[in-house]
């Protein structure tokens, strides 16, 4: 099933770290990344890539870092995981790759699977990067680690 990529993963990270800074407070790549113990150089380029796609703005210099460019209630999960190459299907028939499926000329499942995975897609079609952080999970509001910039 879905299993997000490292990149996809730190990406979340990232704009929730941003989402729970106090504007106009800059997130730097090396606070976030010491805030959760990730690679810092790994994290740098996801933010390039956030910021390419014009979810982020970047700051550079003494003092810059990443701020959201726009609200998270705003933003689809699956624009996000689209942009680290994170695909939801069940089978690869069901994909760009289905030619190179063995049984695709044979196959007599393909039409439910694909009933099944539209259902699956359905909630993530309508849920936003906002909605998945909507539960508060006792995670502490980032604080004072401007510091580390």
């Amino acid at each position: 099933m879905l299993r997000l990529n490292k990149k996809t993963e730190y990406a979340l990270l990232a704009l929730r770290f941003m989402s729970r800074q106090e504007e106009p407070e800059l997130a730097s790549a090396k606070v976030i990344a010491a805030w959760y113990n990730i690679p810092e150089m790994l994290l740098a380029k996801v933010l390039q890539v956030l910021k390419r796609a014009q979810l982020v703005d970047a700051t550079k210099g003494s003092g810059g870092g990443y701020r959201l460019n726009r609200p998270l209630s705003g933003v689809p999960l699956l624009e996000v995981l689209d942009l680290f190459n994170e695909h939801v299907q069940l089978v690869d028939c069901l994909g760009e790759d289905h030619e190179e499926c063995q049984q695709i000329a044979q196959c007599d499942i393909r039409g439910p699977l694909d009933v099944l995975n539209r259902a699956i897609m359905a909630p993530l079609s309508r849920m936003t990067v906002a909605d998945l952080f909507e539960e508060e999970h006792a995670a502490p509001r980032p604080r004072g680690l401007s510091i580390y910039r």
